[in-house]
């Protein structure tokens, strides 16, 4: 695109700025300030939505201009995340799962993107992950279609401060850049190291420069070595955005607190005014949008294009595009080994020619009554199963025979202490035994609770009673049936 808006959102008001593109020459055509009424704090969106369409109603530009949106930090969470992870792609896939806990919002109701890459050694990677909540991002595009245009991107202030140090060309070397931009309300921090970005922060610093020059100095110092740590390098510069007057009155306090080189940035060298004048400083942010959409330059943090869904289309648009040429390759393949397989196929015919040959033999061998061949192998697996159910039944008859020598055993054993009963006959038929002898009431009695007490038996009962012709004591036969197993 030739052209590009960008809207930078403060918590006091909304800066535009307007920026074309011609003949390689980047050219700031207008800017536009909107600010709340002293002393009033926007409440929910209705405030800076009637700020940001009264700034666009002055914007002569086309529909189809990109517009991008820079959120406050304050609605973004960063955080960071080390890994030995290289590609972005892959980050990604592992953000839920390292750092689903650390943010405030639950997860799924996130958009995630990676604002920043820090090779620390030779396997370490350090990002520095940014999220906003997915409410935001549909809110701020509500409030730009109102204005008959649509947002092309989502990105984040501090990434705006970036975007103008690089087109300065003021982050290149390997010490470390600070980038520090303050109004009187607000505050932007971050750094830059190895042209990438590091730390980013936001807070609130209301009041002139002498009262804010030692808090800035303050988060300066620690925002370094929160980063660097003993590592913290005194000659890293701090690159100063701001209100022209403001940062001019800031700049040596800072400085003097500080202990570094605190230099200012000149939009001069950055864009060129359409006419002629120089932009005040308090649109640098909104400068830094604007270049970001008009020049994408390598991977730029931008939450609209990472939402879930948008990604999965793109994944699903490849692989569509991935099988229609796998299937073109494929009928290419094809076309290439049709003789091939051709041969392959009559090869296979006479491979199956001759397994069946050996089959019908192998049946002849097993199965020499059969007369009448229909299916060889549905015949001698019918034939088989066969065999297997009479193997099946006459191992289980086999297990289920009550064993004699057991059973005379037993009795015998049961006999040993009793001389008052005799047996003559014992028989077993299936699983009852039939014993028959001759023996006083109360011997029989007592020979039966004993046969009760055997874990082979189930059940004792006496049969029949009768006087024995041979002898004075009575004759008595027992039913005893064996447990099975």
């Amino acid at each position: 695109m030739n052209c590009c808006i960008g809207i930078d959102i403060a918590t006091h008001g909304i800066r535009l700025a307007w920026v074309s593109r011609r003949r390689g020459s980047r050219i700031l055509r207008g800017t536009w300030a909107r600010d709340l009424p002293s002393g009033e704090a926007a409440v929910g969106d209705a405030g800076m939505d009637a700020l940001l369409e009264e700034a666009l109603r002055g914007v002569h530009l086309r529909a189809s201009a990109n517009v991008v949106v820079g959120l406050p930090c304050k609605n973004v969470f960063f955080h960071d995340l080390t890994t030995e992870l290289e590609r972005h792609e892959d980050v990604r896939r592992i953000v839920k799962f390292e750092l689903e806990d650390d943010f405030p919002v639950p997860f799924e109701d996130l958009i995630v993107d990676i604002g920043g890459h820090y090779q620390r050694g030779e396997r370490e990677h350090k990002y520095l992950i940014a999220a906003v909540n997915r409410s935001e991002i549909a809110g701020w595009n509500r409030a730009v279609e109102k204005t008959g245009r649509r947002c092309s991107m989502h990105t984040t202030d501090v990434c705006a401060l970036e975007a103008v140090a690089r087109a300065a060309q003021l982050d290149s070397g390997d010490a470390p850049l600070v980038l520090l931009h303050a109004d009187g309300q607000r505050a932007i921090l971050g750094i830059l190291c190895q042209g990438n970005l590091l730390v980013a922060r936001h807070f609130v610093c209301p009041g002139p420069p002498d009262a804010v020059g030692a808090m800035l100095a303050r988060e300066v110092e620690l925002t370094c070595r929160g980063a660097f740590g003993r590592e913290c390098r005194q000659t890293s510069r701090v690159l100063l955005s701001g209100p022209d007057e403001f940062i001019r009155q800031l700049s040596g306090r800072l400085s003097e607190e500080t202990g570094r080189d605190v230099q200012l940035i000149d939009l001069s060298s950055v864009i060129q005014s359409s006419d002629g004048s120089q932009p005040d400083g308090q649109f640098t942010v909104a400068l830094g949008l604007a270049l970001m959409g008009l020049s994408p330059a390598g991977h730029q943090l931008d939450f609209l294009n990472a939402d879930t869904s948008q990604v999965d289309r793109i994944v699903r648009s490849k692989a569509k595009r991935g099988a229609i040429v796998a299937g073109a390759l494929l009928a290419v393949i094809l076309a290439l080994s049709g003789v091939g397989a051709i041969k392959e196929f009559m090869r296979l015919e006479t491979e199956h020619a001759g397994l069946r040959r050996e089959i019908r033999a192998i049946f002849l061998e097993v199965c020499p009554q059969e007369k009448k061949i229909v299916n060889e192998l549905a015949q001698m697996t019918e034939h088989l199963s066969s065999l297997q159910k009479e193997r099946d039944t006459l191992a289980k008859a086999i297990g289920e025979r009550i064993h004699p020598l057991r059973i005379l055993h037993i009795l015998s054993e049961k006999l040993a202490s009793d001389k008052e009963i005799s047996i003559s006959l014992c028989s077993i038929k299936d699983r009852a035994v039939y014993v028959t002898g001759t023996g006083a009431f109360e011997s029989v009695e007592q020979f039966m609770e004993k046969l009760r007490q055997v874990p082979e038996f189930s059940s004792v009962e006496l049969e029949d009673v009768t006087r024995s012709r041979s002898a004075d004591r009575p004759e008595f036969r027992l039913l005893i049936k064996v447990k099975d197993g």
